[in-house]
């Protein structure tokens, strides 16, 4: 058997935990010249990292390196929702937003769209 290779340019393999390493280093630098708050830091990692995700998603940086990632996309908005959420101080609301978003992609899935 054969193996086939996806086709295209590959991201190069430390472009996430680069990006990663950079978010970490911002929002430490940015809580030591009180910026934001020490409190706060795990939601700011949140909200960064969701929205890596989001962008890597978006790019097509997957599984297979090629085209968009929906599940990538989707992991990053759910770490925004949370981490947005804490920072603007709706701690209680956040959940009833997972489930709304839960129930639109179980909606989704019972109900595929015809192409």
């Amino acid at each position: 058997m054969t193996e086939t290779k996806p086709s295209g340019p590959r991201p190069a393999p430390g472009l996430v935990g680069g990006l990663v390493l950079i978010l970490i280093g911002s929002i430490f630098l940015l809580a030591q010249v009180d910026r934001i708050s020490w409190a706060h830091l795990w939601a700011y990692f949140l909200v960064g990292f969701g929205a890596i995700l989001i962008v890597t998603g978006l790019l097509g940086i997957g599984r297979h390196g090629r085209g968009p990632t929906r599940g990538r996309f989707i992991a990053g908005v759910v770490l925004i929702v949370i981490g947005g959420a804490n920072i603007i101080g709706l701690n209680v609301w956040w959940p009833y937003l997972l489930i709304v978003i839960g129930l639109v992609l179980v909606i989704s899935a019972l109900f595929p769209h015809r192409t």
